[in-house]
């Protein structure tokens, strides 16, 4: 009995100086594989671009500045990143390494929705308003923005990035990013407020930018009702009263004239409250 119990005791012994051993191997590996990573050892053997469609792989690549044979560890993926988003049409980048020495870079490309004359040529813009490209070609089918003034344009910067601009800018890209933007063919930016124009032709008048998203629902919900309606309805006024207003085509001319008298009248009232603060 003794012979066994120190036979077991034996193998217990052995068992855990396997245990040791493999744990000291494990280790040993982990210590040199990160020891190989630290001393810039794995190179990039391949860069993978993917989700890319309009932009090209090369122009990525040369944005990003990466070449096969570089340190594959020693590059900074948010870094990289912050690079390919500067491309116009680029919304989102992500950079992943495998230790085989393959880079990957997952793109997430921006889609053109609206589009706006500049000089003698067209400007695309997306749902963000991020200003992706100069063309001669015009697009049908996207959303026209009319009414702007832009001195300096530079592709992948945004319109109405203005403090003053703030209301506005949270309205067009309301309707941009909203289903509204299936039922508009024109955005006319005024000096307050702003006009939509549907694909029904439908006239749409906002006196102010203020409480856009509210204003945008109540839009929905009425150009609804009309199409269930038997009436020529040529504009809708946003902010005639507590609710908005539908116009036929007879009266559209009575209720425009209203629309700008009152707004007229608000102007005023504003630049003599603005005087008798500075008196």
């Amino acid at each position: 009995m003794a012979k066994k119990r120190r036979r077991k005791r034996l193998t217990a012994k052995q068992r855990n100086r396997r245990r040791a051993l493999f744990s000291i191997l494990f280790i040993g590996i982990i210590t040199l594989g990160v020891h190989l990573i630290k001393s810039n050892l794995v190179t990039i053997k391949d860069i993978r671009v993917q989700g890319n469609k309009k932009v090209s792989r090369e122009e990525i690549l040369k944005t990003s500045k990466l070449d096969l044979g570089g340190k594959l560890y020693k590059q900074d993926n948010q870094a990289i990143e912050a690079k390919i988003e500067r491309i116009p049409y680029i919304k989102d980048a992500q950079v992943k390494k495998s230790i085989r020495g393959i880079l990957s870079i997952q793109v997430e490309e921006r889609s053109p929705v609206a589009q706006l004359n500049f000089r003698d040529h067209y400007v695309n813009v997306d749902q963000d308003l991020r200003i992706l490209e100069k063309t001669m070609q015009f697009q049908p089918d996207y959303i026209k923005i009319n009414g702007l003034t832009i001195k300096n344009l530079q592709m992948g910067s945004y319109l109405f990035l203005n403090d003053k601009q703030k209301d506005l800018r949270k309205m067009v890209t309301g309707i941009l990013q909203s289903d509204l933007k299936d039922k508009i063919q024109a955005i006319d930016i005024k000096a307050q407020g702003l006009d939509l124009l549907t694909k029904d032709d439908i006239q749409v008048v906002f006196d102010s930018t203020k409480d856009s998203e509210y204003k945008c629902k109540q839009l929905l919900v009425v150009l609804e009702k009309i199409q269930s309606m038997d009436k020529n309805i040529s504009m809708i006024l946003m902010d005639k009263g507590k609710d908005p207003v539908a116009v036929t085509e007879s009266n559209k001319a009575q209720a425009r004239e209203d629309s700008n008298n009152m707004t007229s009248s608000k102007g005023s009232q504003g630049k003599e409250k603005e005087k008798d603060s500075q008196e």
